[in-house]
Order: C-alpha cells, then sequence, then structure tokens
C-alpha cells in the first residue's frame, strides 16, 4: 500500500516564490465553487456593509471575488507573508478604500486587537492546514470565535485529511470531524460542514480533498 504524505512546502517570505506560486494558483472552476459557497453564505448572514476579515489573504483571490459581488464590505486582509500582501494589494487596488493589510503571524500575534471592530466574518481558504497541526488551528479557531461580533460568522475552506483515506497526511489536514469538535471547544454554535470538495481516496494531490467550514457566534 502506498503511504506517501501528502502536502507541500511552501516559501512565501520569499518574493519570486510567492509570485510563481500565486501564478500556478489561479482559481479553477472547483475553487470558484468554494468561493461562491462562502459569498453566498455572507450575503446571508452578515449586513450588506459588514467588516469582512481574511486570514490568509494571500494573492487575493477569494477578496476580489468578494469586494467584487459585495461592494458595500469593508475587508482586512491578514499574511505573514509581506510578498503576499504585496501580490494582493496590486490585485485588489481597484478596492483600496475598502480595504486594510495586516502582516501578523495568525498563532503568535494579537491579531484581532489590531482589526477595526465589530468584525461580522472571517473567511480563510487554503491556509490554516499550513499551521501546522490541530493545536495551532484550535488556537486559530479560539481566536476567531473571541473577536467576532454577536452572531457573526466564520467561513473555513480548508484541505482536510479524508475519511477512508489510505495515505498519511501533513498534520494541519486533519478529519472533517475533528475540525467540527474543535470549533464547537472554542465556542462556536451551529457549527457545519457545508461542503466537501475535490474528493479523491486513491491518489490523491496535495490540491485535493477540502473542505468548507461554517460556525457562528
Amino acid at each position: 500500500m502506498n503511504k506517501d504524505i501528502i502536502g507541500a512546502q511552501h516559501e512565501f517570505h520569499d518574493k519570486d516564490f510567492s509570485i510563481a506560486w500565486a501564478e500556478r494558483f489561479v482559481p479553477t472552476p472547483e475553487r470558484l465553487e468554494l468561493f461562491n459557497i462562502i459569498l453566498s453564505e455572507l450575503q446571508a448572514l452578515i449586513p450588506v456593509d459588514g467588516r469582512v476579515v481574511e486570514l490568509g489573504i494571500g494573492p487575493g483571490y477569494l477578496a476580489s471575488h468578494l469586494l467584487g459581488a459585495m461592494p458595500n464590505i469593508e475587508y482586512c486582509g491578514i499574511d505573514f507573508s509581506r510578498p503576499m500582501l504585496e501580490i494582493a494589494g496590486s490585485r485588489l487596488e481597484s478596492y483600496s478604500s475598502r480595504i486594510a493589510y495586516l502582516q501578523a503571524g495568525l498563532v503568535e500575534d494579537d491579531w484581532a486587537s489590531m482589526v477595526a471592530a465589530p468584525i461580522d466574518a472571517i473567511v480563510s481558504t487554503w491556509a490554516l492546514h499550513d499551521l501546522g497541526s490541530q493545536k495551532n488551528v484550535e488556537i486559530v479557531y479560539e481566536k476567531s470565535a473571541k473577536s467576532l461580533c454577536n452572531r457573526g460568522v466564520l467561513l473555513n475552506g480548508d484541505f482536510i485529511k479524508p475519511e477512508g483515506a489510505i495515505h498519511d497526511f501533513e498534520p494541519g489536514r486533519f478529519q472533517i470531524d475533528r475540525h467540527l469538535e474543535l470549533l464547537t471547544k472554542v465556542g462556536f454554535s451551529n457549527v457545519k460542514c457545508l461542503a466537501r470538495l475535490e474528493e479523491e481516496i486513491d491518489s490523491p494531490t496535495p490540491a485535493q480533498n477540502y473542505a468548507c467550514f461554517r460556525a457562528m457566534n
């Protein structure tokens, strides 16, 4: 049986690496499906002029999708990578009046205190698994629960380890049920997995097997 470890190594502090990664990561139709799930939830759950914080804004693809479709929201993109923030800033220049940027580590920094309140929604895609452990994801979930306003929502689309996996996965990719347990543990209610996307058990690539989670304050 093949026991390859499914994961990836990144060098997001390196400008050339970040530029090349962003060029390879242009959203596919499948990934746009995740963006549209997040968009639909935001449109249903937050005020039309609500404030959205993105954890791990990366090259700004999700932010562009949301800012374009929700013309009155305010946005803050957080990332530990200065090159990624620069790439996002360039992509999102036309939305500069509605978006702020913050360079911060999601685990070690008190990013919630650096963002204007109230926060109506926290979103993230394909980022938290890079924190490297379930414990670090739990820390970020807890910070999110504490920083969201009453009836605020967390929407996290991230790589997971699928049920029935025959391969090993890097520690930040873990089962859906464990995500739901952690979200409940830190105080969220109405916790749900909204979708499983690009599922592949037998021959997965690091870019497959992700899910979208919703948790409400």
